[in-house]
C-alpha cells in the first residue's frame, strides 16, 4: 500500500517552488469603480477584471460618477452598496440618479431574472401613471409631478401603501403604468427613488473558499464554481486536496483504478 501511494503521488506533476496559480493572482487584485466599493465574487468589472473571477451574469460597468452599474432587463441600475455577508445589494434605476432633477422620466417596470436576483422582502412600490384623464388630475392634484419629456406632461406617482389606490380605478383612466420598488417611501419621492431598493442575489456561496484562503471564481469550460488557490484551482476550498480532484483525466491521460489491501 505504501509503495502504491508513493507511485501515485510521483505521477502527479508538481508546480515549481514559489509558483502561484495565475487565476489566484488575477482574482486577488480587488478593483473599484472609484467610489471605494471593492468588487469581488460573484461580481466582476468588465474590462478591469478577468471574467473567471465572477459568476456568469454578474458583470458590472462603471459610470461617469465612479459607481458600479449592472444591466437588468435592458435597464442600467446604479449599485449603491453591496452587502457580501448577506448576499444583497442596494440599487436604483440610473434614470433617477440626478439629484437636481425634479421631473419623472419614463421607465420600464423591472423584470428580475429569476436565475440571478430576487427582490428582498419588506419593501414597497411606487406606481407611476402616464397620460391620465382630467378626472384623475382632479382627484390627486398634489400627486402629479412634471415629466422629463414635455413641459405640459405630468406623471401621477402613488405609493403602493396609499389606501386610495386600492379603491380607485386610476389604472383605467391612465394610458400606461409602471411599478418601481423602493426600500422605503419617505423624505420625498425623488429621494426614495434615488435611494433605490434591495436585491438578493443567487450564486455559489463564497465563504467556504475565502475562509480557506482562496479566491472564488468560475470555470466557464465546465460551467462550475472554482476555488482559486495558491497552487491551483480546487473544487470548493484550499484546505482539502482529495483524490477525486486528481482523478479522472485532470492529470492523467486515462483513468487509474486503485485497490487497497
Amino acid at each position: 500500500m505504501i509503495i502504491l501511494c508513493i507511485l501515485f503521488f510521483s505521477l502527479v506533476p508538481k508546480k515549481s517552488l514559489g509558483a502561484v496559480d495565475p487565476y489566484f493572482q488575477a482574482c486577488s487584485a480587488r478593483k473599484t469603480c472609484g467610489d471605494g466599493q471593492a468588487i469581488r465574487f460573484p461580481f466582476y468589472i468588465q474590462d478591469k477584471q478577468n471574467s473567471s473571477c465572477g459568476y456568469p451574469g454578474f458583470n458590472l460597468s462603471c459610470n461617469n460618477n465612479g459607481h458600479p452599474t449592472i444591466l437588468i432587463s435592458n435597464n442600467n441600475y446604479t449599485i449603491h452598496e453591496i452587502f457580501y455577508q448577506n448576499e444583497t445589494l442596494r440599487v436604483s434605476n440610473s434614470a433617477f440618479s440626478n439629484p437636481n432633477s425634479s421631473c419623472i422620466p419614463f421607465i420600464n417596470s423591472i423584470s428580475l431574472p429569476g436565475s440571478r436576483f430576487d427582490l428582498a422582502p419588506n419593501q414597497t412600490n411606487i406606481f407611476f401613471f402616464y397620460n391620465c384623464s382630467s378626472s384623475v388630475h382632479e382627484s390627486w392634484p398634489s400627486e402629479f409631478y412634471p415629466s422629463c419629456y414635455g413641459e405640459s406632461d405630468t406623471v401621477l406617482a402613488l405609493s403602493g401603501q396609499d389606501p386610495k389606490l386600492q379603491i380607485s380605478n386610476v389604472s383605467m383612466e391612465c394610458k400606461s403604468s409602471v411599478v418601481a420598488p423602493v426600500e422605503a417611501y419617505g423624505g420625498g419621492i425623488g429621494e426614495s427613488l434615488r435611494n433605490g431598493f434591495v436585491l438578493k442575489w443567487k450564486a455559489s456561496n463564497c465563504s467556504i473558499c475565502e475562509d480557506s484562503g482562496g479566491n472564488c471564481g468560475f470555470d466557464s469550460t465546465i460551467y462550475h464554481f472554482k476555488c482559486f488557490c495558491l497552487d491551483r484551482p480546487h473544487a470548493w476550498d484550499c484546505t482539502n486536496t482529495t483524490l477525486h480532484e486528481y482523478l479522472p483525466g485532470q492529470f492523467f491521460s486515462q483513468e487509474i483504478s486503485l485497490s487497497f489491501w
